[in-house]
């Protein structure tokens, strides 16, 4: 019927030798469709730059402030999301997001597809 979790008894998930520290909410909420992690960043911790093979991401950030770099087609924009600020993102754009300041973001993925990130080679 429905899923519901709170943030602090979700299990973390550190990834090697990477930022974020991952909050695993889809494996909690056991969704299908989409798949929603909140990602938390320290100061000056930054994500790999990676583009997905089917996912779109929508990112929102509910704390801090973090500078996204978004590149496709020979355009490269950073982008500084503040708290309340929304961004989509599709498949085929590379992105990087980087912490101004320590910062929670949702990050959701649609559809549900493990493993699905390629890291520029």
């Amino acid at each position: 019927m429905y899923s519901i979790a709170n943030l602090q008894n979700v299990d973390t998930r550190e990834l090697d030798g990477e930022a974020p520290t991952l909050l695993q909410t889809a494996a909690e909420l056991e969704s299908e469709r989409m798949r929603p992690t909140v990602w938390h960043y320290k100061k000056g911790e930054e994500n790999a730059y990676h583009r997905q093979d089917q996912q779109e991401e929508l990112y929102v950030v509910l704390e801090g402030t973090v500078d996204v770099t978004i590149e496709r087609d020979d355009q490269r924009d950073v982008v500084e999301l503040t708290a309340e600020d929304v961004l989509l993102v599709p498949p085929e754009s590379w992105r990087q997001l980087r912490a101004v300041e320590e910062s929670r973001v949702l990050v959701v993925g649609a559809p549900n597809v493990a493993d699905d990130g390629i890291l520029e080679e």
